[in-house]
């Protein structure tokens, strides 16, 4: 069995929530092996909005401290680190690093399934994506509104097009806790949830100006161009003064640990 190399990546545990001390470029070559591996793994992108989620819905920490890599996605997560004198190296965002194991694979000649968002959505995303990294091989595309009903077959199509990694775009927790239920059962080497991120790559909505993501306002961006993200950007005050609290209690930890 190979054992990933999160072993050496050090972590952080932000409200409950282990977050990995991770640039994207050793995200990036950790995934790596774990795509040449042999066993089923799992990639989550932390947020301030699942810090909220987690915080009202405990019974989710399970689902979301047992992800083999849990990467820093957005500024807010930094922040909060920062108020519990914890420093990550640099944000990882989920939609960057879907974008760089795309390019991984295309290079070593690897399979993806993209699975999830609204009919034609994952398509339009491959059809991209493979404009982008020639030679990328997608495996399979599968929206993510199929029924209960559906669902097997679903897993059987995917099973069959063997892909190195499946990219699930349902967003948070579903996404997850569809992965964790399910990850074992498809052999998948890496599981990753993407959230919107099959939408921006299929063009329907544009990511930040690179000056608007380095000053930690992307979600704002794209809270303008989907209004439904509004509840998610209302999370953030409630979490930074759960982090706040925190802190004045003295309680924030930082640890090394495996994986």
């Amino acid at each position: 069995m190979t054992i990933p190399a999160t072993e050496a990546v050090p972590s952080a545990t932000l409200l409950g929530v282990r977050v990995h001390l991770i640039t994207m470029r050793r995200a990036v070559e950790v995934i790596r092996q774990m795509l040449h591996g042999d066993v089923p793994r799992r990639i989550l992108t932390a947020h301030t909005a699942m810090l909220a989620r987690v915080h009202a819905a405990p019974d989710l920490l399970e689902v979301v401290n047992s992800a083999d890599l849990t990467t820093p996605d957005g500024f807010g997560i930094l922040l909060v680190g920062r108020i519990l004198g914890l420093r990550f190296p640099e944000r990882v965002a989920g939609a960057d690093l879907a974008e760089a194991l795309c390019a991984l694979c295309a290079r070593e000649h690897l399979r993806v399934f993209l699975l999830g968002a609204k009919p034609g959505v994952a398509e339009a995303a491959a059809a991209a994506l493979i404009r982008r990294y020639p030679g990328l091989h997608v495996a399979g595309t599968q929206h993510g509104y199929f029924t209960g009903d559906e669902e097997p077959a679903v897993l059987a199509r995917i099973r069959v097009a063997r892909p190195h990694l499946l990219l699930v775009a349902m967003g948070f927790p579903p996404q997850d806790q569809w992965i964790a239920r399910h990850r074992h059962s498809l052999n998948v080497p890496v599981c990753m949830g993407v959230g919107g991120t099959l939408d921006v790559m299929a063009g329907m909505f544009r990511r930040a100006p690179a000056w608007v993501q380095r000053a930690g306002l992307e979600w704002l961006y794209r809270a303008v161009q989907e209004p439904r993200r509004w509840r998610v950007a209302a999370s953030i005050p409630g979490v930074i003064l759960l982090a706040v609290r925190e802190r004045l209690g003295g309680r924030a930890r930082l640890r090394r640990s495996r994986g």
